[in-house]
C-alpha cells in the first residue's frame, strides 16, 4: 500500500507543506478555510501524519501506546488489563520507555491513532477486519497485536485459546455433564465481527462437546465485568432447562454468573458448575474458588513488549508460536449428582 505524503496533500490542497504541516501540528497558525480545505483534502486521500515523526518534530519520544478498542471505564472493570500492562511495564522499564494508554478518541480509534505520538502500538483484540489496522498499516508505524490475527505487517502474540477452551469443556464431560451454557466475549468494537480470541474459545468448547454428541450449548454474548455475568445467568433458561455446567471466556464473567446464581438460589457447583479464563489471582480467592483455563497475561505483555522493541530497532520480526494455556481445578466444578438433575453419584 503507497502512502499518502504531506506533498501529496499539498498539491491537492493548492498550499505549501508547511501549511499542510500546520493543519496537523498548529492549526491556529491557519485561516479556517485554508484549514478547512487542507483536512478535507487528507480525509479524502486517507492521509495522517506519521505519529513518531510527529512526536520528533514536536521533541518528544520514548513512548509505546497501548491501543485499545474499548473505553477505559470498560477495560478497567477487568484486571486482565493490569496483568498484561504489568509485563508490558517491565520490558518498558529495562528500555526506558513510557507507555500511554489509547483509548477511542470521540468515538473514533482511527482518529486516536492519528493524533497519538508515541513510536509504537501493541494493539489489543482487534479483529482481521477492523478499520483501525487499516490506519496502522497506512501511516506504517510498527505495531504488535495481542489476541488478534497475524498479518504480513503486523506481528500478533497469542495464547493456545483452543486448547484451553478444549480442555474446560472435557474436564466438564468428564464429571457427567451434558447440559451446557457457553459465555462468550462481545465484539472488541460496535459493528465488528467477533474477536479472534472469542472464535478460537468457541471453537475449543464445540471441538470437545461435538465430539460428546452435544451440538447445541446455549450461547449468551456478555461482557468482561461482574455485572455482565451476572446479566449473562439471567439469561440463561431457568427451572428444568438451566444448563449444570456453564464455561465462560473471562474469569470476571464467571464470577458473575457465580453471584447471580448465588442470589437466585442456585448453589455453585452442586447445582451448576462454572469454568472461567484467565486465571486472575482473584480467581483463587472466590467462594468458593474458581476452576479456570489458565493464561499467562503477564508473560503476553512482555513478549508484546520485547517484539515491538525489535521492530523499534529495525529487526526482522515473526509472530511468535501461540503461549501455553492449562487448566487449574478448583472449587466451581462438581459431578453430575444429587444437587444436579441426571442423579448419579457425585
Amino acid at each position: 500500500m503507497t502512502r499518502v505524503t504531506i506533498a501529496d496533500v499539498a498539491i491537492a490542497a493548492g498550499v505549501s507543506k508547511t501549511a499542510v504541516s500546520f493543519a496537523f501540528n498548529n492549526p491556529e497558525k491557519l485561516g479556517t478555510a485554508t484549514l478547512e480545505r487542507v483536512l478535507s483534502a487528507a480525509d479524502r486521500m486517507g492521509y495522517a501524519p506519521h505519529p513518531a515523526a510527529r512526536a520528533l518534530s514536536l521533541r518528544r519520544s520514548g513512548t509505546i501506546g497501548v491501543l485499545i478498542p474499548q473505553r477505559l471505564s470498560t477495560v478497567f472493570a477487568n484486571p486482565f488489563l493490569s496483568e498484561l500492562i504489568q509485563g508490558l511495564g517491565e520490558l518498558c522499564e529495562k528500555h526506558d520507555l513510557s507507555l500511554l494508554l489509547v483509548p477511542p478518541l470521540d468515538g473514533s480509534l482511527e482518529g486516536a491513532i492519528r493524533q497519538a505520538s508515541v513510536d509504537g502500538f501493541v494493539s489489543l483484540g482487534l479483529s482481521p477486519d477492523d478499520r483501525a489496522l487499516e490506519t496502522l498499516e497506512r501511516i506504517g508505524i510498527p505495531t504488535v497485536l495481542v489476541d488478534s490475527e497475524s498479518s504480513p505487517a503486523h506481528p500478533a502474540v497469542n495464547v493456545d485459546d483452543m486448547g484451553g477452551a478444549e480442555a474446560a469443556a472435557q474436564h466438564l464431560l468428564d464429571l457427567g455433564h451434558v447440559e451446557f451454557a457457553i459465555i462468550g466475549l462481545p465484539p472488541a468494537r460496535a459493528n465488528v465481527r467477533l474477536t479472534p480470541t472469542t472464535v478460537r474459545r468457541l471453537a475449543g468448547y464445540r471441538a470437545a462437546l461435538e465430539s460428546a454428541g452435544i451440538t447445541e450449548p446455549q450461547l449468551v454474548t456478555a461482557g468482561i465485568s461482574v455485572e455482565a455475568g451476572m446479566r449473562a445467568f439471567e439469561g440463561l433458561p431457568r427451572a428444568k432447562h438451566r444448563p449444570t455446567a456453564v464455561l465462560a471466556m473471562s474469569d470476571m464473567a464467571a464470577i458473575g454468573v457465580m453471584t447471580a446464581a448465588s442470589a437466585a438460589g442456585v448453589s455453585v457447583p452442586r447445582d451448576m458448575s462454572v469454568v472461567g479464563f484467565d486465571d486472575l489471582p482473584m480467581a483463587a480467592w472466590t467462594n468458593p474458588p474458581l476452576t479456570t483455563v489458565r493464561q499467562p497475561i503477564i508473560e503476553k505483555g512482555r513478549l508484546a513488549a520485547r517484539l515491538l522493541i525489535q521492530l523499534l530497532q529495525g529487526k526482522a520480526v515473526a509472530a511468535p508460536a501461540p503461549l501455553p494455556t492449562s487448566l487449574v481445578v478448583r472449587g466451581t466444578t462438581s459431578a453430575l449428582g444429587n444437587g444436579t438433575r441426571g442423579g448419579g453419584s457425585p
